[in-house]
């Protein structure tokens, strides 16, 4: 049934001529003008007989072979410049080896022109063909300038600071080239080939030298352009030939094993950490954000925790106390310029967190263990301290997990301490407190970090008992532990003290009816008995006044 008059028809007619010819010009611009063996579109005159599936075909004819067309055009192209690339070098290579070095480098710098013009040639009209040619002819230029001194069997040049000069100056250009177009890719580029210049310098002062500048120049275009990839390449970069350098550079001096002498290269390490901290000082804007800084950051950390450990362990195994101690140092004073002057306060944390753990391991290498904890748990407090000024809840959370993991670690010990023992209760019930002192200046909504530390204060307050008294009076000292929580919980008027104090109580009671009465004189026995009894007594008193006067105060208000 067709219910279309002669008008109708006539204007879908025009209207399937138009969108024929509007595909066609679509398929041009892809590149293709072929799309059917009779090279025109095949779509049917007739818009009202099968338009769904022809439509349908037609899409998927049109996509396959756009996707056809893009591989012939970016992947040919491709891989057309890469072959071209090994040809050139491949027959540079060849008239080098037949003893032509000075014809070999007069035909490289042809060649350069000749890729040169190439791009510059199709530049209108092939785009991205004229851009590969473009960074093609950088690649090979590169490539012709390092072989006048350092690849090739016969040097052209025999100066190696004029060779290291003349690449230099090739890499500065494109550097140059690289701000003028705002290419990203160049400008990654020029740092590989950084990279390459140093580690085929072979020299240790030239290779580290340049390591810094290329840390100095990815900082410089991560703020200058946002090219946040080029910092996170960088840092990859420098701290992977760094250790290459370690390693004795095994791809020129093809030999693995560490080098026999730091020559003072653990300062250049410093200075890969501090040039990618620089940009933790930077102010938020739409090109950064806490994400990418984070990233850094971490990736900073890894890259210097490796290399310093490898440092350390080559050439500073038994003076390494002073190195670790200015590391920490740095990044708590740094860590306190950025909470004052930044606007990152997880940048701060971290450091903060960093420079601390750092602290934790000179302080266990100076004093050893068992003694090394009793610092190590005082330093929980001034962590503590810095989270409140910091207003961190990051750093007051990393805290309890460290400190937790130093107390397993102490009760996991063989030998135990008095004074470590106290300072363990001491500091987690210290803490707590603070915690819940200043809790809205924290910013903690949840009371689980303050209830493991009061646990922690718990436990290692009867252990501490337990060691330091005389087994005899255990269940004395213990009972008054529990006074003395009861006493807390009412000049602080908090329930979690007297729950202390009820728990002690009950653990006590334990003690005393499994060890106590068949261990200590019957004298000792009536002692403890007694005074237990006694503040069980008079705890049950105190909660039978309070629920007392909690009931006549009820019933006052029905009245």
């Amino acid at each position: 049934m067709n219910n279309y008059s002669q008008s109708d028809k006539e204007n879908l007619k025009n209207l399937s001529e138009q969108v024929k010819d509007l595909l066609s010009r679509v398929v041009r611009l892809e590149g293709q003008n072929n799309l059917s063996q009779s090279g025109t579109l095949q779509i049917k005159d007739d818009p009202m007989e099968d338009n769904s599936e022809h439509g349908s075909e037609l899409s998927n004819e049109i996509h396959n072979e756009t996707i056809e067309s893009r591989i012939g055009e970016v992947g040919m192209a491709w891989l057309g410049n890469i072959v071209l690339l090994f040809g050139i070098i491949f027959l540079l290579q060849l008239l080098n080896n037949q003893g032509f070095e000075i014809a070999s480098a007069l035909a490289g710098f042809v060649a350069v022109g000749g890729v040169y013009f190439l791009g510059h040639g199709l530049k209108n009209q092939y785009h991205l063909m004229s851009k590969l040619f473009t960074y093609n002819g950088h690649l090979l230029l590169f490539f012709v300038i390092m072989r006048l001194h350092f690849i090739s069997s016969g040097e052209v040049i025999t100066s190696k600071p004029l060779g290291l000069l003349l690449v230099l100056i090739t890499i500065i250009t494109l550097l140059y080239i690289s701000f003028r177009d705002r290419s990203q890719v160049l400008a990654a580029i020029v740092l590989v080939m950084a990279v390459v210049l140093g580690i085929f310098s072979n020299s240790t002062h030239v290779m580290l030298t340049l390591m810094i500048a290329i840390a100095i120049l990815s900082v410089f275009l991560s703020i200058k352009f946002g090219w946040w990839d080029i910092l996170i390449l960088s840092i990859f970069l420098v701290y992977s030939t760094y250790l290459m350098w370690m390693l004795n550079n095994p791809f020129i001096n093809h030999s693995l094993e560490a080098v026999s002498n730091h020559q003072f290269s653990h300062l250049y390490l410093f200075g890969f950490a501090f040039i990618y901290s620089i940009p933790a000082l930077l102010k938020a804007n739409e090109k950064f954000n806490t994400q990418r800084l984070n990233s850094i950051i971490i990736i900073n950390g890894i890259g210097f925790s490796l290399t310093t450990s490898f440092v350390i362990l080559t050439f500073f195994s038994e003076n390494y106390v002073l190195l670790l101690g200015l590391i920490s140092a740095f990044c708590v004073i740094y860590s306190i310029i950025l909470q004052w002057k930044g606007d990152w306060k997880i940048a701060s944390a971290l450091y903060a967190l960093y420079g601390f753990v750092v602290l934790s391991i000179t302080v266990s290498i100076i004093y050893k263990f068992p003694l090394a904890f009793l610092l190590l748990s005082i330093q929980s407090l001034l962590v503590v301290s810095m989270a409140l000024w910091f207003r961190s809840r990051f750093i007051v959370i990393m805290n309890v997990v460290l400190f937790i993991g130093l107390l397993i670690a102490y009760l996991a010990f063989n030998e135990s301490i008095n004074i470590v023992n106290i300072a363990f209760a001491v500091v987690a019930l210290i803490t707590a407190r603070i915690m819940n002192w200043k809790k809205k200046r924290l910013e903690i909504r949840t009371e689980l970090i303050r209830n493991i530390y009061l646990f922690s204060g718990f436990i290692m307050t009867l252990i501490s008992l337990y060691k330091v008294v005389p087994a005899k009076f255990v269940t004395l000292s213990w009972t008054l532990s529990a006074l003395l929580f009861f006493i807390l919980s009412i000049l602080l008027s908090n329930v979690k003290y007297r729950w202390l104090a009820i728990t002690t109580m009950i653990v006590t009671a334990i003690h005393l009816f499994l060890f106590d009465l068949k261990n200590i004189s019957i004298g000792y026995r009536i002692v403890a008995l007694l005074f237990l009894a006694i503040i069980s007594l008079g705890i049950s008193i105190f909660y039978a006044r309070r629920m007392k006067i909690k009931n006549s105060e009820s019933e006052k208000e029905k009245n």
